[in-house]
């Protein structure tokens, strides 16, 4: 059993939170919180997500992959990858990058933002949840940017009423274009702010 402590969060969103793994620096331990915690529903939609990803497309090289389960002091953790900066510290949301007091360059990240959808459209690579907070941006020694999924659902975590775009692929890239300019129109809000 791996105990989770406070000093190993990393983040926490509404439905689970993310800890450093106590043994290994290069994975995090997602564990669910609040009243949905007794169903960690969101970690097993995660890793259905993966594993419908993954048979899909054997090369992503853009999302933080998921391991299996493992028994924590807070319940049962799914295991993924820890995406990184070049020096070693753990990369950031877009949404951290944004909302830094730090200079951030604006249309670097909205460039780097529409290259990683135009790839994600270009491949089919089927996530709706494309949020500022889901998607970190790995800083490489030469300043650039490297996108990662650190959320991986997929298409079958669907609340429409009349999930067709979980089956069908036509609706599928449709939504996902939907959701792709969401991501670029949320990102140019905080643009305009600066």
């Amino acid at each position: 059993m791996f105990i989770l402590t406070d000093k190993l969060m990393i983040s926490q969103g509404t439905l689970r939170a993310c800890y450093q793994h106590p043994e290994n620096p290069t994975l995090v331990i997602k564990v669910a919180v609040g009243e949905k915690k007794g169903k960690g529903s969101a970690n097993l939609k995660e890793m259905k997500g993966y594993h419908e990803l993954m048979t899909r497309h054997i090369d992503l090289f853009c999302v933080s992959h998921c391991y299996g389960f493992v028994t924590t002091d807070l319940g049962e953790g799914l295991v993924c990858d820890c995406i990184r900066d070049d020096d070693k510290s753990i990369s950031k949301t877009i949404a951290d990058i944004l909302g830094s007091d730090d200079e951030s360059d604006f249309h670097y990240i909205l460039e780097v933002a529409r290259k990683f959808c135009d790839m994600l459209i270009a491949k089919r690579v089927y996530v709706f949840d494309l949020n500022l907070h889901n998607i970190v941006l790995k800083l490489q020694h030469d300043g650039t940017y490297l996108p990662f999924l650190i959320d991986l659902k997929g298409r079958r975590d669907n609340n429409e009423f009349l999930p067709f775009s979980s089956y069908i692929d036509y609706l599928s890239l449709k939504k996902l274009e939907r959701r792709s300019r969401q991501l670029i129109e949320r990102i140019s809000l905080y643009e305009t702010k600066s």
